[in-house]
């Protein structure tokens, strides 16, 4: 990580990214509006880091959301690096830097991986590819499983011990920054399938 700059992105840089790449590299299921990154940024739920290298070119991104203060857990809402910076250990590096940086204080990190269920063999390759990514980095798999939209997740965590129902108290609050009422239940299913 020499010579590199791991910092916040300007709205400007943000628009950018996700024109860009994030729509190039997530599913369109999976990715939600910009004006909703905006709205939880302008609230101060959300913050989206870029990773550059010493010309100023972007390597990677990391984009977080979280509930407010008063929860120990963030989410890691997106993460990816560049197509050609890819299989070089970028990811690795950013990511266990970004673990030892957000990762204090009894703070932690979770993220939603999707469920390598789909039957399209390239598919799930990939995903459990990122499974394995984010095992090796350290992050454990949660006890409970959601459903956002129509995506199934396997949830993983890194950080302090928290267990299945602190951690989905925590889901659940970040999801609701976003969607409420008959939206949210309609839409969000931490966990699923729902326990009785």
């Amino acid at each position: 990580m020499n010579n590199t700059v791991f910092r916040l992105l300007t709205g400007e840089e943000l628009s950018d990214l996700y024109e860009v790449h994030m729509k190039r590299d997530f599913p369109a299921a999976e990715l939600k509006p910009l004006k909703a990154l905006q709205a939880l940024t302008a609230q101060g739920f959300y913050q989206s880091y870029g990773l550059f290298d010493a010309d100023g070119a972007l390597m990677a991104y990391a984009l977080y959301w979280t509930a407010g203060p008063e929860h120990d857990y963030v989410m890691l809402d997106y993460f990816a690096v560049l197509p050609h910076l890819r299989n070089a250990g970028t990811g690795s590096a950013l990511l266990a830097d970004m673990l030892r940086r957000f990762c204090v204080d009894g703070k932690g990190v979770f993220g939603e991986v999707e469920i390598p269920d789909t039957g399209d063999e390239a598919v799930d390759d990939l995903r459990r590819r990122r499974l394995g990514f984010y095992a090796r980095a350290g992050l454990r798999q949660m006890g409970y499983t959601t459903k956002i939209f129509t995506v199934p997740f396997l949830v993983l965590a890194y950080g302090p011990d928290i267990s299945d129902d602190d951690l989905m108290d925590t889901h659940r609050a970040i999801y609701r920054t976003l969607r409420t009422g008959a939206d949210y239940d309609k839409n969000i299913f931490i966990p699923y399938p729902l326990e009785d």
